[in-house]
């Protein structure tokens, strides 16, 4: 029965950083949707990127290293995907 506890445990934390993962994707695209805004409006921009910085500061309290380091690879990637690649224009085609 001690293995069956076990076992539950280990699938527990899996779930716990594959959901941290798709959780840092929602909130780095959710980050950049704000920041990139057509109106710019300044103020709901620092509170987003205030409440950023406060949430991974908590985090970084009272996580675990290997969620939080699962929470900031969804993020970083969110950012890195959305925020350089997907808005990047390409290159004109020579003929």
């Amino acid at each position: 029965m001690d293995y069956f506890y076990q076992i539950i445990e280990m699938l527990g934390l899996f779930v716990q950083i594959l959901g941290l993962v798709l959780f840092g994707v929602t909130v780095g695209w959710f980050t950049l949707h704000v920041i990139n805004q057509p109106e710019k409006s300044w103020q709901l921009q620092s509170i987003v990127y205030s409440v950023f910085l406060v949430f991974v500061a908590l985090m970084v309290r009272y996580l675990n290293p290997g969620a939080l380091g699962a929470f900031l690879v969804g993020t970083a990637g969110a950012i890195f995907y959305w925020g350089l690649f997907k808005n990047r224009e390409k290159p004109a085609k020579k003929k």
